[in-house]
């Protein structure tokens, strides 16, 4: 599977052009673009230019993302040439929520997904994430932008949160049917909703009993394949 950046920057709080900060429920144009694009080099000559620096004199610097999530005014986005969109789209903004999250609130679908994102190795959660992504779409919280193929074949979702715009990668694992129920129980001990399977005298594992579905949190009926994206 390709290498993916999973997780793509929140929607700014000012156009990325003229750095005007945008104005609640203003319209806000957004854009994927490649992070090879001239539009790109643009906007961010000035930290390029430090990273090259930082470079020569022999410091570590962060490797770049391959796409990189831009938002614009609408008049500065009506005066840009096209940079080679992966995906554009445009809605109202939001501004960030600033109240702090419980530590001790119970884990939902939503926060699962973005643990397994932001964890050291998203890739080896392939099947829960993007089952995880499906049931947040189907819930309205997720919403699909684009769809579009790796260098490898993989094939990549594009979803925006619809409140916080943060814009996520979904590599699509191709789950056959024998696989959804395996990969859902998995999603149920991860959220608490089933016991974890206890190692068996002879080394097999014991499956646990499910628990009852809940209520804000507990996931749907295995999707069929041909019922996902």
């Amino acid at each position: 599977m390709a290498r993916i950046d999973w997780n793509l920057r929140s929607r700014a709080r000012a156009c990325m052009k003229c750095a005007r900060p945008f104005a609640e429920k203003e319209t806000v144009r957004s854009g994927v673009v490649p992070f090879e694009s001239p539009l790109v080099a643009e906007l961010f000559a000035e930290k390029l230019a430090e990273e090259a620096a930082a470079a020569a004199a022999g410091q570590p610097v962060k490797a770049h993302p391959e796409y990189v999530r831009l938002d614009f005014c609408e008049d500065c986005r009506k005066a840009l040439p096209d940079p080679g969109w992966i995906s554009v789209w445009k809605g109202p903004y939001v501004p960030p929520e600033t109240a702090p999250e419980d530590p001790l609130r119970k884990a939902t679908p939503e926060t699962l997904l973005r643990s397994l994102l932001e964890g050291d190795d998203p890739a080896a959660h392939a099947a829960p994430i993007y089952l995880l992504a499906v049931m947040l779409e189907r819930k309205r919280i997720l919403v699909e932008r684009a769809l579009r193929n790796a260098p490898d074949g993989t094939l990549v979702h594009i979803y925006e949160h619809r409140r916080s715009g943060d814009i996520l990668l979904i590599a699509d694992p191709r789950l056959s049917d024998a696989e959804i129920p395996g990969v859902q129980e998995e999603i149920e001990r991860l959220l608490g909703l089933r016991p974890a399977a206890a190692p068996a005298a002879d080394g097999a594992a014991i499956p646990g009993p499910a628990a009852p579905p809940d209520a804000d949190g507990a996931p749907p009926p295995p999707p069929s394949p041909s019922a996902l994206p």
